[in-house]
């Protein structure tokens, strides 16, 4: 084990304390813990070892945490489970089913939709830059775009 790997495991509680106070329960507190704690042995080898490590585990968790909550604001393209931890209220089946046909009418003709499309469905930009044969900022803007085609085409 490295020294950044045994202070890490010292470090542990304290690790799920703070994130379980961060989080709205428990369960997303111990998932947000262990997401930093992976990240961080990622990136142990660009840990600057004269600094404390604490702060720079906060800055992952902070990182991670803000990341799940921009995501948790994105359109909803599954059935939702009933979630203890976030209580959301489902969309209805109709209004679900018309999303989702719209957004499947639109990525057939257009590059933008069809990346926010493989986006929803969980494809990383990368995937998608791949697939579609463009660059990942390529990918990032048409996203960012199609989002805001969709709010305006729900909104009218």
């Amino acid at each position: 084990m490295s020294v950044v790997e045994n202070e890490i495991a010292t470090l542990y509680q304290w690790i799920v304390g703070v994130a379980c106070r961060m989080s709205s329960c428990v369960a997303d507190g111990e998932d947000l813990a262990h997401d930093t704690i992976v990240k961080a042995l990622l990136s142990a080898g660009r840990f600057d070892r004269s600094r404390d490590l604490k702060p720079w585990l906060l800055t992952i968790m902070a990182n991670t945490m803000k990341s799940r909550e921009r995501h948790r604001l994105c359109v909803p393209f599954c059935p939702l489970v009933d979630d203890v931890c976030c209580p959301v209220d489902p969309l209805d089946a109709a209004a679900y089913e018309s999303l989702v046909s719209l957004i499947r009418r639109l990525a057939r003709s257009d590059i933008a939709m069809r990346s926010l499309w493989l986006y929803a469905m969980g494809y990383d930009y990368g995937e998608i830059a791949a697939a579609t044969k463009s660059r990942q900022g390529t990918v990032k803007s048409r996203i960012h775009y199609a989002r805001k085609r969709l709010k305006n085409l729900l909104e009218t």
